[in-house]
């Protein structure tokens, strides 16, 4: 399989969610990812995996805070693997 595929089954499988974007007058505009990516795993009580703090989105909104705390999973590779 090619990364793209991977990407398209874990997206069918709704365990991948991509970030919305949209082209306006040919270039591509896309939303501020890391809010996006905090509010969905917050409201669905879903878990980040990412080696990003969000220090910014922490100071945003006190439960963020909490949140990001608890459910930030970061990750390193280690010999090809995950």
């Amino acid at each position: 399989f090619t990364d793209q595929e991977i990407l398209r089954k874990l997206e069918k499988e709704k365990i991948l969610v991509f970030t919305p974007s949209r082209r306006v007058q040919g270039r591509r505009v896309v939303c501020y990812d890391d809010r996006f990516i905090v509010k969905l795993a917050f409201d669905s009580d879903g878990i980040i995996v990412s080696n990003d703090n969000y220090r910014d989105l922490q100071n945003e909104k006190p439960e963020w805070k909490k949140f990001i705390e608890e459910r930030l999973l970061m990750y390193s590779f280690v010999n090809d693997k995950y």
